[in-house]
């Protein structure tokens, strides 16, 4: 095998991945000016790669395929984001007989993975038809493993005293923690314990991820097809119950959710189905607010390419922390849940760049009027 192998399959790929901060030449035989220098040199300061004792790199010497399996051995060691897990993955698969002759297992990759700490981060960009605003929001998130049952997880968020979303990208707010909890096991039960996400069944009733309010800040517990909801710590107390399980290939899900604000309680029922019509998979939820006696009910399937919904609501049928929202108001304002409505929503999201996706959402209300949403979201 020839070491041009490496500067083009590990250099190249790896040097991307891992990043590492160029410093002196290394390798008296790989001068700045050398097409591969840049490349050779993060690797020599990753430590992947260490040419030989006379500091020269030999870059046009053969190399035999147990030299190369000890530079994958190395470039293992220093995986700790999915994508270079990725590459790592693929030259592991490559060596891996004479990985596994020097005592090195291909599926340790993922164990080191997973001991880990991982980061991930999102920046969002939306303007709002109907309120005229452009906002922004900026999210780091950190999730550590403890052990082999428990996990820790939280995530800053930029905000300001009226909510995590700014309107001026010139006076972003300090961050907050808005997500820290810890997953784990207790007793055969899957448990997640702090401030968390919530969604119930298809997300009519409840869906903290479009609501940033909607977070709850107790424990959520699920076995087997049972998930259980218990939140205590703010003005709104929340309990709520699902089961979900499948029917000849449909997703069924049934909920309960009871919401208790400084003695305003109120009790709701849901069930969300999809089902394949004609080829079609289409989505149909069902709440109904079992003290105000009022039904909500919502249908959608794609369009090409688009997901197109059609939306029929009583008055005080969804809570606050419903997923269907119109304008960001709450059920004391215009447009929302507290006036009967019906109409419909499509909403088309395209992925333009690598971890770069961008959504369009439209809302035509009978009462309530029109709402369009462009988003622009970034991962990494």
């Amino acid at each position: 095998m020839k070491k041009r192998l490496l500067k083009t399959a590990i250099a190249t790929a790896l040097t991307v991945a891992f990043a590492a901060p160029a410093f002196a030449n290394p390798f008296a035989d790989v001068p700045q000016k050398h097409w591969a220098y840049d490349a050779v040199n993060k690797l020599a300061q990753a430590g992947i790669v260490g040419g030989y004792s006379d500091g020269t790199f030999k870059g046009d010497k053969t190399m035999t395929r147990y030299e190369m399996a000890q530079i994958v051995a190395k470039a293992m060691g220093k995986v700790s984001t999915v994508d270079q897990k990725v590459i790592v993955d693929k030259l592991a698969v490559e060596f891996s007989t004479e990985l596994n002759s020097l005592g090195i297992k291909v599926d340790g990759i993922q164990k080191q993975l997973d001991n880990q700490i991982k980061f991930n981060g999102e920046a969002r960009v939306q303007y709002d038809n109907a309120t005229e605003d452009t906002t922004y929001r900026l999210r780091l998130g950190a999730t550590g493993k403890v052990n082999d049952d428990t996990r820790i997880n939280a995530r800053l968020t930029t905000a300001d005293a009226n909510g995590i979303d700014k309107t001026s990208i010139d006076n972003l707010g300090s961050p907050i923690i808005d997500r820290f909890n810890v997953e784990t096991k207790l007793a055969g039960v899957d448990a997640v314990l702090g401030k968390q996400d919530l969604k119930l069944g298809q997300g009519l009733l409840y869906n903290s991820y479009e609501v940033d309010g909607a977070a709850i800040t107790g424990a959520k517990a699920k076995l087997s097809n049972v998930t259980l909801v218990y939140d205590n710590s703010g003005d709104t107390k929340v309990q709520a119950a699902e089961y979900k399980t499948q029917f000849y290939g449909t997703n069924l899900a049934a909920d309960y959710l009871k919401l208790d604000n400084t003695g305003n309680t109120n009790e709701y029922a849901a069930l969300s189905t999809d089902v394949n019509v004609f080829g079609k998979k289409v989505g149909a939820e069902y709440v109904r607010n079992t003290t105000q006696k009022a039904n909500a009910y919502r249908i959608g399937t794609d369009i090409l390419g688009a997901q197109v919904s059609y939306i029929n609501y009583d008055a005080n049928a969804l809570p606050d922390q419903s997923g269907f929202n119109f304008a960001g108001a709450t059920s004391t304002g215009f447009g929302s849940s507290s006036q009967a409505d019906k109409g419909f929503q499509v909403t088309y999201g395209k992925n333009v760049a690598k971890n770069v996706n961008a959504v369009l959402d439209y809302k035509k209300l009978d009462k309530a009027g029109d709402q369009t949403k462009a988003t622009v979201n970034i991962k990494f």
